[in-house]
């Protein structure tokens, strides 16, 4: 092989690391935050009668998840804090 080959082959494998690199930290971000809101929801349904519970990012509420309790349905409801 020549000189540019092996140039241009190493350049291919760092690109492709670089882009594999990328889909993973992607992909362990997404499979983390979908794990802390299923955490979430499961703390909100223990609620007994119903209440709120809150994700905390950086010092300030990320997530609020509630619990309604009202003649023996119940809901739990999520959303983005401001």
């Amino acid at each position: 092989m020549s000189v540019p080959v092996l140039l241009l082959l190493l350049y291919v494998a760092r690109r492709s690391k670089g882009i594999i690199e990328m889909y993973l930290k992607a992909h362990v971000q997404a499979r983390t935050e979908r794990e802390q809101r299923a955490t979430m929801v499961a703390m909100a349904a223990a609620l007994p009668d119903g209440g709120a519970a809150a994700r905390f990012e950086e010092g300030q509420p990320a997530w609020l998840f509630y619990k309604h309790a009202e003649q023996g349905r119940m809901v739990i409801a999520s959303r983005e804090a401001a």
